[in-house]
């Protein structure tokens, strides 16, 4: 009756394992939009081949153009704002 009851709880624990495992990959990217909200966002990136690529980050409102490669990562531009004074024509 003992082993029963083991292996009945081990099945319910593995169960529980398993159910969490499907919830976090159904909902992965709502979850991460809604709690991984930092002051650093990537917001495009190109592959260019070779494994480089150039990737548009935003960090606290200042847009940085970045270099990733092999070698690691460089900024290559920071990118300003534009303000609605420049817009207007």
């Amino acid at each position: 009756m003992s082993n029963l009851t083991s292996i009945f709880s081990a099945l319910i624990v593995l169960g529980g394992l398993a159910a969490a495992a499907v919830f976090l990959r159904t909902y992965r990217d709502r979850l991460t939009r809604h709690f991984g909200q930092g002051p650093i966002q990537i917001k495009g990136s190109v592959h260019l081949g070779d494994g480089s690529r150039l990737v548009l980050v935003d960090i606290d409102g200042t847009r940085l153009a970045c270099g990733v490669g092999r070698n690691g990562v460089g900024a290559i531009e920071i990118i300003p704002q534009r303000s609605t004074e420049m817009v207007e024509q």
